[in-house]
């Protein structure tokens, strides 16, 4: 089952506010319902009907669905991107997602393997042709979908031209057993009018030379400890260069198994692979390397696309500890895993407080899947790999995934500038009734009250195609963040109204009479909430905002200030409309003027407060714009897939040969710069908490500090 969840980050935080904003406002309309009855002695009726106004106004009906309709278009531009949104909450997710464990084979590379018929490796004088044709016969040509097996019969083609099926059929199949993640490699049993019946197995070397107890067909190649050392050092020094290897081993009739050859094949990272990684760690995300392939081709593969060459085997995963958990966390990738090593790297992760992505083809990749926050199917993934996913792309590479993180923070900033708004107003409308009555003995019209809740909800719908600028960090939920920022606008709102609530009396007078200031109230609070989505939207100033990319779009201004319009004109034509008491045309104007320079005014303290580094009133908002980023010319380097010289090979089989050390460096380096900042070495030594179950210990962990260490 993919991870999608009902409920995503973001809005679990949104609705965790609302239900406080609620909730006051009720305990808010109980003690004024009380206070209304006993202390002012109005009429039970007219004070209830005080109070569910005082309610309606509280509750921000539209936010559902603003929310859900702002994720359904994103969800269709991302479409549009090649990237199909399976769970509309994987949009947030993505959004804060701050380690992406990738696939390598063709994900960040083609997975159009090639077979080198030249660089083929034999024992024991078997011609390579030979070897050839034994891993043509032990491959599926049935698994379309295979790249090994379909690189190896079309490299068959290639060898023996137009003879190639005859030679193959030669071999006549009476069992046939399939790779699986486990046993990692392909039996044949096979009869042939010259050979007699043969068994030729193909896989990974291991598992071919000396398969050991791992369930499948068992068995060890004769002289497997004479020949163990010379075969790892040959497959060593291949897949050094760049290639991937498969080992062949035969058997005659009863007799043992012999091992064959080392078949080289190569799969070139792709074109757009380095540049895109970069891209991606420049978003603050960081990326991982998780294979199944040798760890020399994961190393080798990692320098090329300049992911790093922190690539360590699947056995450093076991046993955990918290030692482990912080080498996951340094560490550049692990290769050689198997399906629970991949789950359990998600697992370390996301104990860590981190939103985690992981992109997968096959079936070994869906538990991952399903386990990440944010389960991506990569073009041409198995169907089970589709279905434990939130994210499937349609289009080959890790490209997609930057443009549907760009898209998503667009989303998360639409989202964050409607939440803000809203809480803001419904805190404005509280505070405003509930001082007029407790202060002044007033209250607004309950049908001033519903429109104000009813008319800035539905225009406010086009926020959810909005333009807006992706986060160049990730998008981390705060609740006290987006609260303090309501609450700022809220209370600077609520002054702006009470201020023009004792000046009504002096500088709009009007007809004199308790209908004419409710309507002038409720005309300034209905313009000035509906004004404030300006400055919410925008963690710069509003006036700078007016141009360029950060422009609000056409429909959020003509929808403004049609509401503001269309108050004014009821307003003004009261006599005809009979909604709002009759207000006079020079009152309208002033009120305009009012409104205006009360956004400004409050636009400009939150400018002087990001400019004094101090957020409060942008909701962790401000941290640069995310760019579609060109690799600097000092990481400008050869990705296009040929193989690296021997004297890299030898080298990087020096470094392999030392990998321990490396490991040691790295668990020592991570401990000696966080105890520098002064935090101590014993925090490591707690108890793992990769196998807590999840959700647990993820969301409530979101702006865990660790992120930052990426």
């Amino acid at each position: 089952e993919a991870s999608g969840h009902s409920m995503g980050v973001f809005e679990t935080k949104i609705m965790q506010v609302v239900r406080i904003v609620i909730l006051v406002a009720l305990v808010d309309a109980a003690v004024v319902l009380y206070v209304s009855v006993k202390a002012f002695e109005e009429e039970f009726s007219k004070a209830l009907l005080n109070v569910l106004a005082l309610v309606i106004g509280a509750v921000p009906i539209a936010l559902p669905l603003v929310m859900q309709v702002t994720m359904a278009i994103g969800a269709a531009k991302m479409a549009r991107q090649k990237a199909i949104v399976t769970h509309l909450t994987a949009l947030q997710e993505v959004a804060s997602m701050s380690v992406l464990c990738s696939d390598k084979t063709g994900t960040l590379t083609t997975a159009e393997m090639e077979v080198l018929p030249s660089r083929i490796w034999t024992y024991k004088g078997i011609s390579a042709n030979d070897a050839l044709a034994w891993a043509g016969v032990a491959s599926n040509p049935a698994n379309k979908e295979d790249p090994i097996d379909k690189a190896v019969l079309e490299s068959c083609r290639k060898t023996f031209g137009d003879a190639t099926d005859g030679l193959l059929d030669e071999y006549t199949k009476t069992k046939f057993v399939g790779f699986n993640p486990t046993v990692k490699r392909t039996v044949a049993y096979c009869k042939h009018p010259k050979h007699g019946e043969l068994k030729i197995a193909k896989g990974l070397l291991d598992k071919v030379l000396s398969t050991g107890d791992d369930g499948g067909d068992c068995w060890e190649c004769e002289d497997a400890e004479q020949l163990r050392e010379v075969v790892r050092r040959q497959d060593q020094c291949l897949s050094a260069q760049g290639y991937k290897t498969v080992a062949v081993a035969v058997a005659h009739g009863d007799g043992p198994m012999r091992f064959v050859a080392i078949v080289p094949m190569i799969d070139p990272p792709r074109e757009d692979t380095k540049e895109t990684i970069y891209r991606i760690r420049q978003a603050g995300i960081n990326v991982k390397m998780i294979t199944g392939d040798h760890l020399n081709i994961a190393v080798t593969t990692s320098r090329l696309i300049g992911l790093g060459t922190g690539i360590l085997p699947a056995t450093d995963l076991w046993p955990a500890s918290a030692t482990r958990d912080e080498t996951i966390m340094t560490s550049d990738g692990y290769a050689q895993v198997l399906p629970r090593d991949k789950r359990e790297v998600v697992l370390v992760l996301q104990g860590r407080g981190l939103v985690v992505g992981m992109t997968g083809d096959g079936v070994n990749d869906a538990p991952a899947l399903a386990q990440a926050q944010i389960g991506i199917a990569v073009d041409g993934a198995t169907e089970a790999a589709r279905s434990a996913a939130d994210v499937i792309l349609t289009s080959p590479g890790l490209s997609v995934i930057f443009d549907a993180v760009a898209e998503s923070r667009k989303i998360f900033a639409r989202l964050r500038a409607y939440v803000l708004y809203r809480v803001a107003a419904t805190i404005q409308i509280v505070v405003v009734l509930s001082i007029m009555i407790y202060g002044y003995r007033d209250t607004l019209p309950a049908l001033y009250v519903i429109l104000l809740a009813l008319l800035n909800d539905v225009t406010m719908l086009p926020v959810a195609d909005d333009h807006a600028l992706p986060s160049a960090l990730p998008e981390i939920p705060s609740m006290p963040a987006i609260m303090l920022a309501s609450i700022l606008y809220g209370a600077l709102e609520t002054l702006q109204t009470m201020v023009f609530y004792e000046l009504q009396p002096k500088w709009f007078v009007g007809d004199g009479s308790k209908d004419y200031r409710d309507a002038a109230v409720y005309l300034q609070i209905s313009m000035a909430i509906e004004l404030l989505i300006f400055s919410c939207r925008t963690p710069g100033s509003v006036l700078r905002s007016a141009g360029g990319d950060a422009r609000p779009s056409l429909a959020l201004v003509l929808a403004v200030f049609g509401a503001n319009v269309l108050v004014s004109l009821l307003a003004g034509f009261g006599d005809t409309f009979h909604v709002i008491h009759p207000l006079q045309w020079r009152d309208i104007g002033w009120i305009w003027l009012y409104d205006l320079g009360g956004l400004l005014i409050i636009d400009t303290l939150k400018w002087l407060l990001n400019v004094a580094g101090i957020g409060w009133m942008s909701a962790g908002a401000g941290g640069g714009v995310l760019q579609y980023a060109d690799l600097p010319e000092s990481v400008v380097g050869d990705v296009e897939g040929g193989p690296a010289s021997v004297a890299q090979a030898s080298h990087l089989s020096t470094l392999l040969h030392h990998r321990s050390s490396v490991r040691s460096v790295m668990a020592q380096s991570r401990v000696s710069g966080l105890a520098s900042v002064g935090e101590s070495p014993a925090r490591f030594e707690r108890r793992s908490r990769s196998m807590l179950p999840y959700p647990y210990n993820l969301r409530a962990a979101a702006l865990d500090a660790n992120f930052r260490s990426f």
